[in-house]
C-alpha cells in the first residue's frame, strides 16, 4: 500500500475453557502490548479469535486469521505480534501455509512469549520454522491423543464421549466434588418423536430415499433438517453408544444404555430394512483425487517446460510437445519422496549430534544474549551499591542512624536484588530449554517418514530441498537439489 499506514496488530486464540490458564487471552493480550511497547511500535488492532482449535480446524474456518490473511494480502499488515507459535495452529502445514503468506507479503510476525524464539530468516530459517510446526503439531498430537483414550473409554461404558450430539438429543452438565461431567440425555418426548419417525419409516412404501425424506418433512416440519440416510441407521436410538477414531475405527459400548434408548431392536431392524431397499440408500458421494506434490519443481527434460498435473486423471504430462509424455502423480511422487528420505535420514543419521547442536545453539542465542545483558546489568548495579555505600561511609556526619543509611541506599539495593533475581532466572531458563531443545530434536531425528506428514507439509519438504526435477518419456528422473547436504 503506496502512502498508507500499514497496522501492526495482535492475534490471539485459546482452545482451552480454563480462565485462569497461564495462556488465557487476557495474558496473552497483555504479554503482546508489553512486548509492542518495549519495540516502541503502536498496536492499531487486537484480532482476539476466542476458543477455537488450532488443530481441528482449518485457518480458513476461523473468522479473525481469516480476516488477518485476507488484509495481508491486501497490503494493510506489517508486523503480527502472537504469543506463540502455536496460536497461529498447532498444524505444521498450516503454520508454514501462514508463514509463506507472510513472507511473499513481507509481512513480520513476531513472538511475545517466554522462550519463544523470533522468526528465522533464509534457508535454513525455513527449515527451522519447519521443525517448530512439526514440535507444534507433535504436542497437540499428544494431547490430543490423551483426549481420544478418555472419549474411547467413555464411549466402551455407554457414555457421550463427545462431539454434537444427535439430533433430539442434549447435553446436561453436573457433577460433585467440584468436578464438572457432561452427559447426554434425551427427553421422553424427544424419543416418542424417534419412535415415531422409525415407524413411518417401517410402515411406509417409498421408492427412493429423497421420497422418503419429502413425505417426512410434509408430516413432520421439524425434520425439515433431517435426512433418513443418516438417521436411521444411528445405533444410538436403540441404546448403543458408538463412534469412529481416527486409528482406532469403530467402537461400540459394551452394553445398551437405556436411558438414551429410544426404540426396539425389531422396530430399528424393520425401518433399516425398509431403508436399505429404498433406491438411492447410502450413496457414498466422496470422489477421491490423486494430491500433486511436485508441480513447480517438475520439468521435462526434452523441451525445459513445467509438467502440469490432471489429479482427476491422475498424473503429469507436458502440454508443449508431441512426445506423449504422461507419468503416474502417485508412482513419480512416491519415487520422488523415497529418493529426498534417503538423503534426509542419510545425512541425518551420518551428522545427528552436530545437527542437534547446531539447531539448538540458533535456538538458544536469544536466552544467551538476554542472560549476557542481565550479567552486564548485575555488575553495573553491583559497582553503583558499592561506589554509594563509599559514599555512606564516608559521610558519618550526614547519615548517622542505620534508618538513614538504608533509606539513602534502598534504591541501589533494590536494583541489585532485581537484577539478580533476572540473572537466576534466564540461567534457569537458558538450561531448561537447551535440554528442552535437545530433547524435541533428538525425538524428532531421525527423521520421520515424509509419507507420515501431511500432503502440504510434504511438498514443503520437497521444495525444501529440491530445485528441479526432469523427467523424460523414457521415465528417467534426474534430480537437482537446491541445497548441499554436507554444508
Amino acid at each position: 500500500m503506496v502512502g498508507s499506514m500499514k497496522k501492526t496488530v495482535i492475534y490471539v486464540r485459546r482452545s482451552l475453557n480454563e480462565v485462569k490458564q497461564k495462556t488465557s487471552i487476557d495474558y496473552q493480550i497483555s504479554t503482546c502490548r508489553e512486548y509492542a511497547e518495549k519495540q516502541d511500535w503502536l498496536v492499531h488492532e487486537v484480532l482476539n479469535e476466542g476458543e477455537k482449535s488450532a488443530r481441528s480446524t482449518e485457518l480458513e474456518e476461523r473468522k479473525e486469521i481469516r480476516r488477518l490473511m485476507n488484509e495481508v494480502r491486501s497490503g494493510f499488515i506489517e508486523r503480527i505480534i502472537v504469543f506463540k507459535r502455536d496460536r497461529i495452529s498447532r498444524r505444521a502445514d498450516q503454520y508454514m501455509e501462514f508463514v509463506e503468506l507472510l513472507r511473499t507479503h513481507k509481512v513480520s510476525m513476531h513472538f511475545a512469549g517466554d522462550n519463544e524464539p523470533q522468526m528465522f530468516d533464509g534457508v535454513v530459517g525455513d527449515f527451522i520454522e519447519l521443525l517448530f510446526g512439526a514440535i507444534s503439531e507433535h504436542e497437540a498430537n499428544n494431547i490430543n491423543q490423551r483426549l481420544i483414550e478418555s472419549r474411547v473409554a467413555k464411549v466402551r461404558e455407554g457414555e457421550w464421549g463427545g462431539g454434537r450430539p444427535s439430533k433430539f438429543y442434549h447435553i446436561e452438565e453436573g457433577g460433585k466434588d467440584g468436578k464438572l461431567e457432561k452427559k447426554l440425555m434425551i427427553t421422553i418426548e424427544n424419543k416418542e418423536i424417534i419412535k415415531k419417525i422409525y415407524e413411518f419409516v417401517a410402515n411406509g412404501d417409498f421408492k427412493t430415499v429423497k421420497e422418503a425424506n419429502i413425505a417426512l418433512k410434509r408430516k413432520w416440519k421439524f425434520n425439515r433438517d433431517l435426512d433418513l440416510n443418516e438417521f436411521i441407521p444411528k445405533e444410538l436410538h436403540k441404546g448403543w453408544m458408538t463412534a469412529t477414531f481416527e486409528d482406532i475405527g469403530f467402537i461400540r459400548s459394551k452394553a445398551v444404555n437405556n436411558r438414551l434408548k429410544a426404540v426396539k431392536d425389531d422396530l430399528w431392524n424393520a425401518a433399516n430394512e425398509k431403508l436399505r431397499n429404498m433406491e438411492n440408500a447410502f450413496i457414498d458421494k466422496e470422489i477421491f483425487t490423486e494430491k500433486p506434490k511436485l508441480e513447480e519443481i517438475l520439468f521435462c527434460r526434452h523441451c525445459k517446460s513445467p509438467l502440469k498435473a490432471k489429479a482427476l486423471k491422475g498424473y503429469y504430462f507436458c502440454p508443449n510437445h508431441t512426445l506423449g509424455l504422461r507419468v503416474s502423480i502417485k508412482l513419480l511422487d512416491n519415487e520422488i519422496i523415497k529418493a529426498v528420505h534417503s538423503r534426509i535420514t542419510t545425512h541425518v543419521a551420518k551428522n545427528k549430534n552436530e545437527i542437534i547442536t547446531y539447531v539448538t545453539q540458533e535456538l538458544i542465542t536469544p536466552l544467551e544474549k538476554e542472560h549476557s545483558r542481565n550479567e552486564t546489568a548485575l555488575e553495573d548495579a553491583q559497582e553503583r551499591l558499592q561506589k554509594m555505600t563509599s559514599v555512606c561511609i564516608g559521610n558519618p556526619s550526614k547519615y548517622i542512624t542505620d534508618d538513614e543509611k538504608k533509606k539513602f541506599l534502598k534504591a541501589y539495593v533494590d536494583e541489585y536484588k532485581t537484577c539478580y533475581k533476572k540473572l537466576k532466572s534466564t540461567k534457569m531458563e537458558l538450561e531448561e530449554n537447551r535440554e528442552r531443545f535437545k530433547s524435541s530434536l533428538t525425538k524428532m531425528l531421525p527423521f520421520p517418514t515424509i509419507q507420515s506428514l501431511s500432503n502440504y507439509k510434504q511438498k514443503e519438504l520437497l521444495r525444501f530441498f529440491i530445485k528441479r526435477i526432469e523427467v523424460n518419456s523414457d521415465f528417467r528422473v534426474d534430480i537437482e537439489y537446491r541445497t548441499d547436504m554436507n554444508k
